[in-house]
């Protein structure tokens, strides 16, 4: 091949039917093996995914644009593929096509009210497809909390749904007891756990987790640390995932961003490509600087980047209060600063850290002769 003078090959072997193939990168003489991976070649942006990733890590000392060619020049050994079809133009005939396929713009349903209600739309509302949401705050504002609870909400409503987590600083033991704490609330057939409970292994925790483990156990993928742009996407790929959290924006990597503001501005732009391609909601944890408040002004809240509060849909800032309340939960109100596909409104919220879950302040209690008998979600 006519990369043998840098030391490197890509061998290939076929997996199942269809374009699916087990790369294996080896040294051209020595026959070290560098990198294995499973690619569909018949998908472009699996082959472009897959070469960008190789030249980024070092793993080949070539140019993307040779990369790409080489596996195309694979695909066409493995698919019968002798050049790269040229795409169908896209005409508004299409547009009309799309537009009657879908009486309402398709969402994912999180089970969180004030959150999906932001969609607009008919009734249950939800994060739409092919776009970002953006949660703000300070530090213990609890905007990975709601962020598990979307996730664990949608996947519980909906048994079709593929979700993904990016991990940034969270362990993945961490992530397991929040879910336990939060699923424990929103499944509802026993007495809620604690986080602490779960921490603690105890009994009533390990019974939700097995309730967990069966429901949507395998249907939320994990992204581990260190996060880059294309190992989430090629996850999104791979999983088929519809719902994508990301905990948090400033701890994904772009490989040679000259400073931390080019590397977020990139990462924003990958990840608004990555939400239109794959149609998918992408719900985006972020910090703030110490300036911001809730008075601040949408194009000014992203941490160094105005392109966070431009590239997102929509875009909610946490306020909690100083102090709990006298039921020991932290009042926190997200400030809609953005919201494209419908009306804005803040959403006034309450936080129970112990429970990891988010209620609506807003929300009528139920009468007291009816309490012991609410959804354990519906307690206050």
């Amino acid at each position: 091949m006519a990369h043998e003078p840098e030391g490197r090959a890509i061998e290939w072997e076929p997996v199942g039917k269809g374009g699916r193939a087990r790369l294996v990168v080896v040294g051209a003489d020595s026959g070290e093996v560098f990198d294995i991976e499973s690619v569909d070649l018949s998908l472009w942006r699996e082959r472009v995914s897959y070469a960008r990733r190789l030249v980024e890590d070092g793993v080949v000392p070539w140019a993307q644009a040779d990369v790409e060619a080489e596996l195309l020049r694979i695909t066409a050994e493995r698919c019968g593929v002798k050049r790269e079809p040229a795409p169908a133009p896209l005409t508004l005939a299409h547009a009309f096509d799309e537009w009657e396929r879908h009486e309402t713009v398709p969402t994912v349903t999180t089970g969180f009210q004030p959150l999906d209600s932001l969609a607009g739309g008919e009734l249950p509302g939800g994060l739409p497809l092919s776009t970002i949401t953006v949660l703000l705050g300070p530090p213990a504002a609890g905007k990975s909390a709601l962020g598990l609870q979307c996730v664990v909400g949608a996947l519980l409503a909906d048994p079709d749904l593929r979700a993904l987590w990016a991990l940034g600083e969270m362990s993945k033991a961490a992530l397991a007891a929040r879910a336990i704490a939060v699923g424990s609330v929103l499944i509802g057939d026993g007495e809620p756990v604690t986080k602490p409970q779960a921490e603690r292994r105890r009994p009533a925790a390990k019974a939700v987790a097995h309730e967990l483990r069966q429901r949507i156990g395998d249907r939320l993928v994990m992204v581990p640390p260190i996060l880059t742009p294309d190992r989430i996407e090629q996850v999104i790929v791979a999983s088929g995932a519809k719902l994508v959290c990301i905990d948090y924006l400033q701890l994904v990597r772009l490989p040679d961003a000259a400073d931390a503001r080019t590397e977020v501005d990139g990462v924003m732009a990958r990840l608004r490509a990555m939400s239109l391609e794959h149609n998918c909601a992408i719900l985006l944890i972020s910090n703030i600087g110490k300036a911001i408040d809730g008075n601040s002004r949408i194009g000014s809240l992203g941490k160094g980047s105005s392109q966070i509060d431009f590239d997102a849909d929509i875009v909610l800032l946490g306020q909690p209060d100083a102090e709990r309340n006298e039921d020991g939960v932290l009042p926190v109100k997200w400030c809609c600063k953005k919201s494209r596909h419908g009306q804005a409104h803040d959403l006034n919220t309450l936080f129970d850290g112990d429970q990891q879950i988010f209620t609506d302040a807003e929300a009528v209690a139920p009468y007291d002769e009816f309490l012991d008998h609410a959804p354990q979600g519906a307690r206050r």
